[in-house]
């Protein structure tokens, strides 16, 4: 057997260091670690409801909320129903407060797009959280909406909606929204 050279044989170390380096991923490592470890930061305010938020496992509520999102732009309001729970509370951007069965929430939403020409949705952003020390699990959507009224000018707005998820059914959701000038 040939003796490598002892140059040959650094060479080679360091090729399959660098090579092993490359399989992971610096940035997957450090969200990784920052998702993972407890937040131990001091701040100058606490949260009234909870600062213990997590990424949810839970793919599918994103899934179901952005469903009703769609079926609520293209005006499928029956077809959202077995999104929700039987009773809801909503809370929208004017103040106006809903808590009933979901079938009055219905009938209301059928009456605002009924009103519409059409609607448009950019949804610019969501997250999908739980909220660990409550065992909750929530769906945030920031978007630009687009009301284009059979009477009227089109009014565009900023919004955004929390929604919560108890037993895979929306059981409350609330809004915020701004005028979007451009």
């Amino acid at each position: 057997m040939k003796n490598i050279p002892t140059v040959q044989l650094l060479s080679l170390t360091f090729l399959l260091f660098f090579l092993l380096s490359c399989t992971s991923d610096p940035k997957t490592e450090a969200n990784n670690a920052n998702h993972n470890s407890p937040d131990t930061s001091s701040y100058p305010f606490k949260a009234t409801y909870s600062s213990d938020v997590a990424i949810s496992a839970h793919a599918e509520n994103l899934q179901e909320v952005l469903t009703i999102w769609k079926m609520f732009e293209t005006k499928q309001i029956a077809a959202m129903k077995k999104y929700y729970a039987d009773t809801v509370k909503y809370e929208d951007a004017s103040g106006f407060t809903f808590y009933g069965k979901s079938d009055s929430l219905l009938s209301f939403a059928k009456q605002d797009i009924e009103g519409l020409d059409s609607l448009r949705f950019d949804i610019s952003m969501w997250q999908n959280i739980h909220i660990n020390d409550k065992n909750e699990d929530w769906v945030y959507i920031w978007a630009v909406e687009r009301r284009y009224p059979m009477k009227g000018n089109a009014d565009t707005s900023l919004i955004h909606e929390q929604w919560k998820i108890d037993n895979g059914k929306v059981s409350y959701f609330n809004q915020y929204k701004s005028k979007h000038t451009h």
